[in-house]
């Protein structure tokens, strides 16, 4: 069953939970290091113990497997766990995760569903303005120094012009300088 993750998220209703001694934490499986921001706020609710790293004590116990980044679970390590029920994905996609192996167990996958979609948005759109105005170029003209001896960098249109190949700028400032690599 693959359920987004926006399906179990917490309500700002639900209570926070207690932290509690080490052996009654449950056990979080990670295929790879968390960073260190998420560890810190659920350490005190979880033990977090690497797959790879796990006991033949904690691989009995543990129920859940949290996939962060796009690091591949193939079907030896689910059915290295037992008890598990759950492998959930930070990521948008599973492709990562063996889902006929999880077919197999009846485990719930989970993903992050459309939780970075904002953000994706807003950072195509920040990609397409920086390319129209050619802030790249831009920083890479006043980086050397060129804004010293060239003058100013031209940034004077916002409209995206397209040219055909016999076309060419008639004013110098139509088109903005050409940005070259340093010599040694």
């Amino acid at each position: 069953m693959l359920c987004s993750a926006s399906a179990i998220r917490p309500t700002a209703r639900t209570p926070p939970l207690p932290a509690a001694d080490a052996g009654d934490r449950p056990v979080v499986l990670l295929s790879q290091p968390l960073f260190p921001e998420f560890v810190a706020a659920l350490e005190g609710r979880y033990r977090f113990v690497h797959a790879e790293d796990a006991d033949v004590a904690t691989a009995a116990e543990a129920r859940v497997l949290l996939v962060p980044g796009l690091k591949k679970v193939p079907a030896d390590v689910i059915d290295r766990f037992p008890k598990l029920e759950l492998v959930s994905a930070t990521s948008v996609g599973v492709d990562h995760v063996d889902l006929a192996a999880c077919r197999r167990r009846g485990l719930a996958v989970t993903n992050a569903g459309a939780a970075f979609a904002a953000d994706s948005v807003d950072y195509a759109v920040g990609l397409v303005v920086a390319v129209l105005r050619r802030i790249v170029a831009a920083d890479a003209y006043v980086r050397r120094g060129r804004w010293a001896t060239d003058c100013d960098y031209p940034l004077t249109s916002k409209a995206f012009v397209f040219c055909t190949p016999n076309t060419k700028p008639t004013k110098q400032h139509d088109r903005p300088p050409e940005i070259t690599e340093p010599t040694a």
